[in-house]
């Protein structure tokens, strides 16, 4: 505990309040689990500095596993669900590591440590707080603009009492954001408002890059495709995963690799860096961008985002996706019947047939074998993009002819973009096939065609 300051109560509260927004009222299911595993880590390397990395990752991972429905409900129970996993990991960290309760390394299951007072925090608590740190106001200077005394905040911050109508707007003028965000009616509803979207909430939203979680995460999901692909990066520099309603989650820092030039040709603009990399800042970075020419140390005040302004809104039930039909495969026909027939559900191959026509970076060569015959085609496109989604739709038309209706992960791939995974994933479903293989992406120049 002596290495205990207000900085770890800040990562705490924000991964507390990135828990109770991703997951309340959710069931338990990849994308949220691989949310819920690591804010739940982020908290658990500040309480138990002796554990390793591997021992800390493996705990948060087998909670977020094993969480129920009735664990994730709501804020109450998913800050009950993080105080009973700490607690039990409490007791096996000092038995491990062999502290009493006279050593400074020692956590209390229960009692005077930081962690348990700030686990109680209401949304209400949380929200102040972390809307105060965003604002770069002190107590004292917030308590100005208030007409309060320091003391006063300090005890909404700490849940010890609430402000009333008059001190609410006061504090809403005061943090910039819309009254209603501060409504006594909110003061237990957690913000879910701020960690599930259907689209990326920063100032240019862009086509996303898809890639894997790094190899050291737990295969989340069914299929090795699906967890190659699991991460959606936007030009922002911000990750998400996607659940099973299609909103996208803010997705914690971690190990998964970060885009590189060639993963970001449909971003159509440089992946955004931002400094932060971990939870200590607001978050998600997508909506707190940090401000220009801040330093580490500094503190300046973040641009509230739009969202804050406006009266927050019940998030509405995601409707089912549409289901995409994809027609009965074209053969026999030129490149040019064959590209019109796909652009009706495709739309890479809409923009695509609308494109000017041109070169784009030198030809590559798909090429495309059959077995057991082992005969060759190739195909020429101008960029490895290209030849990639070509590749993917040679995937999806087997698919379609052997399996019947397409299969779901691996339409969800395609439309998301992820070509490389599709074609994974008709070899996982055919590892023997004797139909399609892509066997090279091979890039030439224009003049040997």
């Amino acid at each position: 505990m002596s290495r205990w300051g207000k900085q770890q109560d800040r990562l705490v509260v924000r991964g507390v309040d990135v828990l109770s927004g991703v997951l309340s009222g959710a069931a338990p299911e990849p994308a949220r689990s691989v949310v819920a595993s690591r804010a739940l880590l982020a908290v658990e390397e500040l309480v138990f500095p002796l554990h390793e990395e591997l021992v800390l990752a493996e705990n948060a991972d087998a909670a977020a596993r094993g969480a129920s429905d009735e664990e994730w409900a709501d804020d109450a129970a998913v800050r009950r669900w993080v105080t009973e996993t700490l607690a039990e990991h409490a007791s096996s960290y000092n038995e491990l590591h062999e502290v009493w309760e006279d050593d400074p390394d020692y956590v209390e299951p229960q009692g005077e440590h930081p962690v348990w007072a700030l686990l109680e925090l209401s949304p209400l608590a949380r929200r102040l707080r972390l809307l105060q740190e965003a604002a770069a106001k002190t107590a004292v200077g917030l308590g100005g603009d208030v007409g309060v005394g320091a003391h006063q905040i300090g005890h909404w911050s700490a849940g010890r009492s609430r402000p009333g109508g008059r001190e609410r707007e006061a504090l809403a003028a005061a943090l910039g954001v819309h009254p209603a965000w501060l409504h006594a009616a909110r003061d237990e509803q957690p913000d879910v408002q701020l960690y599930r979207f259907a689209s990326c909430p920063c100032e240019k939203p862009t086509a996303m890059a898809r890639l894997g979680l790094g190899r050291e995460e737990p295969d989340w999901y069914d299929s090795p495709a699906e967890q190659d692909a699991a991460v959606h990066w936007c030009g922002c520099g911000q990750a998400w995963v996607k659940d099973v309603a299609g909103w996208l989650l803010p997705l914690p820092p971690g190990e998964e690799p970060t885009p590189s030039v060639g993963d970001l040709v449909d971003l159509g603009r440089p992946l955004t860096r931002s400094p932060s990399v971990t939870l200590d800042e607001p978050w998600p970075r997508a909506l707190w961008q940090p401000p220009a020419g801040r330093k580490s140390r500094d503190r300046i005040a973040y641009r509230v985002p739009e969202l804050l302004t406006r009266e927050p809104q019940t998030l509405p039930v995601r409707p089912a996706v549409a289901r995409v039909v994809v027609p009965e495969p074209v053969w026999g026909a030129g490149s040019a019947e064959r590209l019109a027939a796909n652009a009706s559900w495709c739309r890479t191959c809409r923009a695509l047939a609308d494109a000017p026509t041109g070169t784009a970076g030198g030809p590559w060569v798909l090429l495309h074998r059959s077995e057991p015959e082992r005969d060759l085609s190739t195909w020429t496109y101008p960029t490895e993009k290209d030849a990639l989604h070509h590749g993917a739709h040679l995937a999806m038309t087997y698919l379609q002819l052997e399996d019947g209706p397409l299969d779901r992960v691996a339409l969800d791939l395609f439309t998301g973009q992820a070509h490389a995974q599709v074609i994974d994933r008709f070899l996982e479903l055919h590892p023997e096939t004797t139909q399609f293989e892509v066997a090279e992406l091979v890039p030439m120049r224009a003049d040997e065609f």
